[in-house]
């Protein structure tokens, strides 16, 4: 995910995508997933000398990654997209009605991880892999990432404003994948509860060892979980939702007091912190309010 706070810091941005001809290589990006630079040209019935400005531009803007890799006659560029979301504060000077809260993923309450698991520290693992003791030492607050095959992870929330006003959406947002168990081939799952209520379950996104994690130490091999995708989980009166789709119909008003929030899986999971990872992001909890400013 990409942040702006401002406008005008988005011009370049903006500008990268002001263009029917770099919407096209980002709508052929996307349906392939990943693309070499000869074949987007093909398709798009533009010469290699035409397409590089535009390659050049999404590039620059941070759209878009550029990698060499090994092909029938010599290396080919492939071409794959680097942002799966764009946020710009249009209008930051209205009033503030959200309050948000960062979570280190490593400053967990409570974790039950069994079989594989794992916590990774800026230096090296914490502890030893698939011990799920490690998990019970103070150590586990420093870590920048963690995964386990099966089990659940706790974190407290921060307290609401008591008497403030009226809460009218929650949401949460991180950097997960899966993490098969062990020869698994169907997708895996990720169940999220709110004390003691179960929000819904949801598809994980597949675990990625195709490239190492943007943000990851030099130490961490690329034979473990290398990065995830962003996702958002809300609740508010209408529902809970994954990603803007619905996945029960839980509200606000069977949640009552908003002290702890659960990630539980039997297939397995792994959340990327801020220097892990694609994105750098910890664990992100905000509620918005009614109309009251705070």
């Amino acid at each position: 995910m990409k942040h702006f706070s401002a406008l005008i810091d988005a011009y370049s941005m903006c500008e990268a995508i002001g263009s029917q001809v770099r919407m096209d290589i980002l709508s052929e990006i996307l349906e392939h997933r990943s693309i070499t630079l000869s074949d987007l040209a093909k398709n798009l019935h533009l010469t290699n000398g035409a397409l590089t400005p535009h390659i050049k531009k999404l590039e620059s803007a941070g759209l878009i990654r550029v990698a060499e890799e090994p092909g029938k006659r010599g290396t080919a560029k492939l071409c794959s997209i680097a942002l799966d979301k764009i946020v710009i504060d249009v209008a930051s000077f209205l009033p503030e009605k959200a309050q948000s809260f960062v979570i280190p993923v490593g400053q967990y309450r409570s974790a039950s991880p069994r079989r594989r698991c794992a916590l990774v520290g800026a230096k090296g693992f914490i502890g030893e892999t698939d011990d799920p003791r490690y998990f019970t030492y103070p150590e586990h607050a420093d870590c920048i990432g963690l995964w386990l095959s099966d089990g659940s992870v706790t974190y407290t929330l921060p307290s609401p404003p008591s008497g403030g006003p009226a809460i009218s959406e929650i949401r949460f947002h991180f950097e997960i994948s899966a993490v098969p168990s062990g020869g698994d081939i169907l997708p895996g799952q990720i169940s999220a509860y709110i004390d003691d209520v179960p929000l819904g379950a949801a598809t994980l996104p597949a675990e990625n060892r195709d490239r190492k994690g943007s943000l990851n130490p030099d130490w961490y091999d690329t034979v473990y979980p290398q990065y995830g995708s962003l996702k958002t989980l809300s609740v508010n009166a209408r529902g809970c939702y994954w990603d803007g789709i619905k996945i029960s119909e839980v509200t606000l008003a069977r949640l009552s007091e908003l002290k702890t929030f659960t990630l539980a899986s039997k297939s397995g999971f792994a959340l990327f912190g801020k220097n892990f990872g694609d994105y750098s992001v910890d664990l992100g909890y905000t509620l918005e309010y009614d109309d009251a400013k705070l």
